[in-house]
């Protein structure tokens, strides 16, 4: 039988796919993985540590999730508690951790899954003293469906705040705009056994969506903050744009108790420790970051110093976690395992910040920007020790 001719269009495709998959990997792979660096870096705080209680959570490998004490930060990662404690498949495996949530005060943290079926998700609460609880089994694929965003979990592990698809059964739809859901953990299962969702108030033009990013709770978990479309943005909402290009996005304070709604600021990807009012908040689609004491308060522009990427948490309302660029004096190194369209990246770095004088700490380097990274403060239950 002849083989068939490929026309001059599929050639071209052929020949750029494969020019791109010889390009997608670096040519030496990362040395430093995960690591912490090997000495404190010219210029960096070594004590700056030493006053921050904080639990980082990391996704390292398939169903596996390791921890940072921040002030125990040259110990390195280690095996979460929970993870010792859970139960895999009839191998031992564990399903992929597509999203992590923040730990709450104790350290415990809910994981979105993929869950038994066809695209379908499961929302797991890990605790280190206690068994893995179900919180949620829904259709929609955890990673290529955006059926879940980031996830918020209250400092005492009471409430779990997230935006959900309208439709999870649709395919391969963005999570601009979504449902916001909040579960009360503590409260008797509901018919399905799962924890009930508390009512929501709904924004004073009766629009029902939100923008589909991570809630940040404020006030010790009395308040949330989540990012809304503006006026421009919801009428466009049968094609919303990113949350980032939104013409005019809205950060808004609910107040779950009262079942009240009010803006507290304009921008997106708001972040916030949990405990005090404070936040941050990110504006246009260059991500210029700023610092409001509260909801209302005139936010104080925060300078892009010591490489500041992402935010991945704010401690006591004063030290930012964040990942970012290195620092110039470490080894430059390029992710593996890349998309031939993608191609590698930059290695990333995460990094301490002390917001009021800019110091700054390198506390692990070779962070592929694909993992799922989260923090919070944590329990205090003995004193730092010497490093």
């Amino acid at each position: 039988m002849k083989a068939p001719q490929l026309s001059r269009r599929q050639l071209c495709v052929a020949a750029t796919l494969a020019l791109a998959g010889c390009a997608s990997e670096p040519r030496q792979l990362p040395t430093r993985v995960l690591t912490v660096p090997e000495r404190v870096w010219d210029g960096e705080s070594p004590d700056l540590a030493d006053r921050v209680s904080a639990r980082v959570l990391i996704a390292t490998q398939a169903g596996s999730v390791s921890t940072l004490d921040v002030r125990r930060w040259r110990e390195g990662l280690k095996t979460h508690p929970a993870m010792r404690t859970a139960v895999g498949d009839a191998r031992g495996r564990f399903p992929p951790i597509w999203e992590l949530s923040n730990p709450d005060a104790h350290g415990a943290f809910v994981a979105l899954v993929s869950d038994v079926g066809d695209r379908r998700h499961a929302l797991r609460l890990m605790h280190p003293l206690r068994e893995a609880r179900v919180l949620r089994r829904e259709a929609g694929d955890p990673l290529w469906d955006r059926a879940v965003s980031g996830m918020a979990l209250s400092p005492d592990g009471r409430y779990l705040a997230m935006v959900v698809q309208a439709d999870p059964t649709a395919r391969y739809r963005p999570l601009h705009l979504g449902r916001l859901v909040v579960m009360d953990l503590a409260a008797p299962t509901s018919a399905d056994g799962y924890p009930p969702e508390l009512p929501v108030p709904a924004a004073a033009d009766g629009f029902p969506w939100v923008l589909g990013q991570r809630p940040a709770w404020i006030n010790g978990g009395q308040q949330l903050l989540v990012a809304a479309a503006g006026p421009r943005g919801r009428s466009t909402a049968d094609k919303p744009a990113a949350p980032a290009l939104q013409a005019d996005p809205l950060i808004e304070v609910i107040d779950l108790r009262l079942q009240t709604r009010t803006a507290a600021a304009s921008g997106h990807s708001v972040v916030a420790s949990g405990q005090g009012s404070g936040f941050l908040v990110a504006h246009s689609s260059s991500y210029q970051w700023s610092y409001a004491a509260g909801p209302g308060r005139p936010p104080r522009a925060i300078p892009r110093r010591h490489g500041l990427g992402t935010p991945v948490a704010l401690i006591d309302e004063r030290y930012l976690l964040f990942t970012g660029a290195p620092h110039p004096e470490s080894p430059r190194e390029l992710t593996a395992n890349n998309s031939p369209l993608v191609g590698p990246k930059l290695m990333l770095a995460l990094k301490l910040m002390d917001l009021e004088n800019m110091a700054v700490l390198t506390l692990l380097e070779g962070i592929d920007p694909r993992r799922r990274i989260t923090a919070a403060p944590s329990l205090v239950t003995e004193p730092p020790r010497a490093i």
